[in-house]
């Protein structure tokens, strides 16, 4: 089957996936901004286990109940994106698969194309893209930017590379564009974002700002996040959480990076703009819903005043371990409920 014919049908079969079971729905009124393949194995009743495994990323069992099996040990992006591969393989027909990459290309069986175009299809629709740009404010230019380009995918929730080849199957930027942007590591990016201070260059580093006021962004809880925000120092202003009290009720730590808590606002020129960041930390969240934190600025001596600046966002985070699933979980309690 030539490669058109597989993009043609895979995608016919994702578009009728979406359908059913609604999945752009929670990006377009809830406002997340990924296609979970989670939940959309629990709602086919296809229960999802994690493990670590040396060298399978995923499996997909057709058995008298389907089930996906998919390696603990990635990163989030590429998880998500095996657990998509065997979507794949249950949604287009096959039989139980074993794969050791999802990455095939166009000489590998045709069950294997197909699982793979259909993981694309599925996380990386070009309507999901528009709407995060949109969101964002990022155009085709922004996309070249490596540093928007991982912020990208986290959002996707897929890895640096799979966004980065996504955009070229979209005719969004070139082969030899992407190859470029390859050539920079997420670890640098990543780095470059908390200041030089990556203990752990497995963990993501989300950057909020004020367009993500409207999404609901979905980090694992031990990722890093750091929140940029428009500062007015020069006029005495500060950001600080609207109630201390309240993000450490959430499970939260929020601390300024070095560079932010160095900031001395006399020395800030009158009129010029500048950025603060902060660094937010979760320690034992609550991942069963959205978490919102709430930082607000403000002159100290004055208190909150109407009017101040504010900044409101939610993460809803999403936790990866060994086991089934957050979501399979919940299917098969409400499958025991109902019984």
């Amino acid at each position: 089957m030539a490669a058109r014919d597989i993009a043609v049908a895979t995608a016919k079969v994702a578009a009728e996936v979406f359908a059913s079971s609604r999945a752009m729905e929670r990006v377009e009124q809830d406002g997340y901004t990924r296609i979970d393949p989670f939940r959309i194995a629990a709602g086919e009743g296809v229960s999802v286990l994690l493990r670590p495994m040396d060298k399978l990323l995923g499996a997909f069992l057709r058995e008298e109940r389907p089930g996906i099996l998919v390696n603990s040990a990635r990163s989030a992006g590429l998880i998500h994106m095996t657990c998509a591969h065997e979507l794949g393989h249950y949604f287009m027909g096959h039989q139980s698969a074993m794969d050791e990459t999802i990455d095939y290309g166009g000489k590998a069986e045709v069950m294997e194309q197909e699982a793979e175009t259909f993981g694309y299809h599925l996380l990386v629709p070009k309507s999901l893209l528009s709407i995060i740009c949109k969101r964002k404010g990022w155009n085709r230019k922004s996309l070249t930017n490596p540093h928007v380009l991982y912020q990208m995918s986290l959002r996707l929730g897929i890895s640096y590379t799979a966004a980065a080849w996504s955009l070229v199957r979209h005719n969004v930027l070139t082969y030899d564009v992407v190859q470029g942007l390859l050539k920079v590591s997420p670890a640098s990016i990543k780095q470059s974002l908390l200041q030089g201070q990556l203990p752990d260059a497995t963990k993501d580093v989300w950057l909020f700002d004020e367009t993500d006021q409207s999404s609901v962004l979905e980090p694992r809880p031990e990722d890093h996040l750091v929140v940029r925000l428009q500062s007015h120092a020069s006029a005495g202003y500060l950001w600080r959480a609207e109630s201390v009290e309240q993000v450490a009720e959430q499970g939260f730590t929020l601390a300024p990076l070095p560079s932010a808590r160095s900031l001395d606002p006399q020395s800030v020129v009158f009129g010029a703009d500048s950025t603060l960041d902060y660094v937010l930390s979760a320690q034992e969240v609550d991942a069963e819903g959205p978490q919102t934190v709430t930082l607000c600025e403000s002159r100290p001596w004055m208190g909150r005043q109407a009017g101040d600046a504010s900044f409101h966002s939610k993460a809803h985070f999403e936790p990866i371990a060994e086991g089934l699933t957050r979501e399979s979980k919940h299917a098969l309690i409400q499958e025991v409920v109902g019984s």
